[in-house]
């Protein structure tokens, strides 16, 4: 998932110096629109739930931590 997201990254910054720099020119050629839709009518359905309470809270909690040393040779 981390290479697919490096790549994907790399990509988009090659674009976008090639862009800034003119090597890459994007002109619109025809203008865009949305569709058209009609909703009508309908019902959302209906639900229930029981479900369990939750009590959330803090607390101070002691933890021992590990030291660790470094040496140089």
């Amino acid at each position: 998932m981390r290479l697919i997201g490096g790549l994907l990254l790399i990509v988009l910054l090659v674009l976008a110096a090639g862009i800034a720099t003119g090597f890459i020119n994007l002109q619109k050629t025809q203008e865009g629109s949305l569709p058209k839709i009609a909703v009508e009518g309908g019902q959302l359905p209906k639900f229930q739930a029981d479900v369990a309470k939750v009590d959330v809270g803090t607390r101070n909690e002691t933890v021992q931590v590990p030291t660790v040393d470094v040496k140089k040779p």
